[in-house]
């Protein structure tokens, strides 16, 4: 039996008590969107975002510090803020050369952003909080699309008012949580074209996918789903919708067409910065499943255990807190099944379709690679949005089918479990109120550690190599260390002479991808004695010349 004539969801409306609660849990995600925003320490990605927005590139970074010998830690500060005599253009010219596989939209947009607002943590990240607001109506406008359903546009709301992984985009001076936005507005833009196809329209689709696009490059796996959507319905026949679509697609690719060819022109850039990630293969490619389903949970309930921590000489992820990574994973492949098993169940329409291709489709274009290939790809939190956009706004459908079903105790039992969903987010946004950094914030306990370590003592010289991996954390460390430490930045290949006047010097160098890095140049030259630090989660050794 069809859904629809057993509950008809469509034409429910919202009663006052869901509509009071989802305006007060909104209420409370501002307040969590918004609060305590230059709390957190800036991470490795965010110094990257800062040192974008001042102009510089990352090989003038490079450079300069290079030449200049033994600096304050204070001198880096002039690559975390605003330069008066570098404006927008400079923020795009170092995408261009240091960062191709960022496009620009959020960078320019941040840079202005900054002008106003300051440069400071909680200015830049402001924006990211602002835009996050826009979530609540794309949402709701997916789900009339979707559902034709007021009342699961409400329940969405309320799920991503209090999500955790919401909160963290809304305070994250990255472009992710604008990409969230854009991934709402064409995917709703689309099927309203579909629904009614229009010139304006279709205009306003390959307006949003064109946004989308110059957002984040990943864009073209969810035009990639749209487009396998669209066939579908067309029973894979050309036909004027069909034509439609690639036209207004072909528009959307044409205008970011001058930033394709700047990512295929410096292509070996992008390489080199993402090659960590296809760096490591798990001995099963199994375990990447794994990964990706316990961290499916972390939409919805996420309390800052960092499940997996890469290392250096063992296992690629080392398991902290085995049995809530287990739980986990089992909880999300539950709820996957589940809500499959009520789609085939139901009937659903050719909309549940949707939710399914913009999902599987992104997903499993990095899944598979992964595993054929070997990398980690897939296992990057921000890079799944699209299936965790599709999740949770499955959960809102089902939640929203049964909180009203005419059965008594199902309804009783559904409303819990929705209230379930809510208290464990809102339980989760006060653990992140009172975080001082989260584990999406890859590697920041070690600059947090390292820097408490150094700045305890006195005439201290820190050494590190200009590798663009060192240059970063070097960034974070700026933000963290004590103004009168000092810095030496040399080349891998290249051992200097230390100053007589430095009694405490410590070798920083998270460059270990490279079989030649510093730490390996000073453990072979004889001259030389290192002693590795041993607190937890610093990445320091102490230089002695032997006597």
């Amino acid at each position: 039996m069809n859904l629809e004539k057993q509950t008809p969801i469509d034409k429910q409306n919202p009663p006052i008590w869901l509509k009071v609660l989802v305006i007060f849990l909104v209420g409370l995600g501002i307040f969590f969107r918004f609060s305590h925003l230059g709390q957190k320490a800036i991470w490795y990605d965010e110094a990257f975002t800062s040192l974008a927005i001042s102009g510089h590139t990352v090989a003038e970074v490079q450079q300069e510090v290079l030449n200049e010998g033994i600096i304050p830690v204070a001198a880096l500060d002039k690559y975390q803020h605003l330069n008066p005599d570098r404006g927008v253009n400079d923020t795009v010219r170092y995408l261009i050369t240091s960062d191709p596989q960022h496009p620009p939209l959020y960078y320019t947009v941040v840079r202005l952003w900054a002008q106003v607002f300051g440069d400071s943590a909680a200015g830049v990240r402001s924006l990211s909080a602002v835009i996050s607001l826009l979530i609540f109506p794309s949402v709701y406008w997916l789900c009339l699309e979707l559902f034709e359903s007021t009342v699961v546009g409400w329940v969405a709301i309320a799920l991503m008012a209090v999500s955790p992984m919401q909160i963290f985009l809304a305070q994250d001076a990255r472009q992710y949580g604008l990409w969230m936005v854009t991934i709402l507005v064409c995917s709703a833009a689309l099927l309203r074209t579909l629904r009614r196809e229009t010139f304006l329209n279709w205009a306003i689709y390959a307006l949003a996918l064109t946004v989308g696009l110059y957002t984040h490059l990943f864009t073209a796996l969810v035009a990639m789903a749209h487009g396998i959507y669209v066939a579908s319905q067309q029973r894979f026949r050309f036909n004027k919708t069909l034509a439609n679509y690639l036209l207004a697609t072909t528009v959307g690719l044409f205008i970011f067409l001058a930033w394709i060819f700047v990512f295929i022109t410096h292509i070996s850039t992008a390489k080199q910065l993402t090659s960590h990630l296809s760096l490591y293969k798990l001995d099963n490619p199994f375990d990447l499943i794994a990964i990706l389903l316990a961290q499916i949970t972390r939409i919805f309930f996420d309390i800052n255990f960092s499940s997996y921590t890469p290392l250096v000489n063992k296992s690629f992820w080392e398991i902290e807190h085995i049995y809530y990574s287990v739980i986990a994973g089992i909880f999300s492949l539950i709820l996957i099944l589940y809500i499959l098993y009520f789609i085939v169940k139901e009937r659903l329409n050719r909309f549940s379709l949707f939710l399914i291709l913009l999902g599987a489709i992104p997903s499993i274009c990095l899944l598979l690679p992964d595993m054929i290939l070997g990398g980690t790809r897939s296992t990057i939190f921000r890079y799944q949005l699209p299936l965790y956009v599709s999740l949770q706004i499955a959960v809102a459908y089902v939640l929203g089918v049964y909180i009203f079903s005419q059965k008594h105790w199902q309804q009783k039992i559904w409303q819990c479990l929705m209230v379930g969903f809510l208290l464990a987010g809102l339980v989760s946004d006060v653990i992140f109120f009172k975080a001082d950094t989260w584990w999406l914030q890859i590697g920041n306990q070690y600059p947090l550690a390292t820097a408490k370590y150094i700045n305890k003592f006195e005439n201290t010289l820190l050494l590190s190599s200009n590798q663009i991996s060192n240059i970063g954390s070097l960034l974070i460390l700026n933000h963290l260390l004590n103004s009168k430490i000092n810095l030496l930045i040399v080349q891998d290949d290249h051992l200097p002479l230390f100053p007589k006047e430095a009694s405490n010097i410590f070798l920083f160098d998270s460059d270990m991808t490279n079989s030649q890095n510093l730490l390996t140049r000073f453990k072979k030259d004889k001259t030389y004695s290192l002693r590795l630090i041993d607190e937890p989660l610093t990445e320091l050794w102490q230089v002695e010349k032997k006597s």
